[in-house]
């Protein structure tokens, strides 16, 4: 019985621990913007000047800085909390944050990898 009751304690601890620490709703729109950012930049680093006429004006910043501000929904669940965005009539979490950080899903990479097809294949038609 002692030995119950001190996990029980060490799990409410660890709760109490955990729920301190949840970070904010804003760092899981920050780091999101960040991360979308970098694999975009990577995904169409191939294309020729479209990475150098995107940079110029860091349209791609504005573009997903308001994508992310309007469309990412932070549900909080006490001991973390979690980003979700809905694409297409399809909700995928984004970010789970715990231990005041923001973790980044990487699901929604094979969604990225079929529009990056596509823009393979129009830049294919073009030349």
């Amino acid at each position: 019985m002692k030995k119950l009751l001190i996990f029980v304690i060490l799990l409410a601890v660890l709760a109490l621990f955990m729920k301190v620490t949840v970070p904010a709703p804003e760092k899981h729109h920050e780091i999101a913007k960040v991360k979308l950012n970098e694999l975009f930049k990577e995904k169409v680093s191939t294309l020729k000047g479209v990475v150098e006429l995107i940079e110029g004006d860091r349209m791609e910043e504005h573009m997903y800085a308001e994508f992310i501000t309007k469309g990412l929904e932070i549900r909080d669940y006490f001991v973390c909390n979690a980003g979700f965005l809905e694409y297409e009539g399809k909700e995928y979490m984004l970010t789970l944050g715990m231990f005041n950080h923001v973790f980044v899903s990487t699901d929604y990479i094979d969604e990225i990898k079929k529009v990056s097809e596509k823009v393979e294949e129009v830049k294919e038609k073009l030349e």
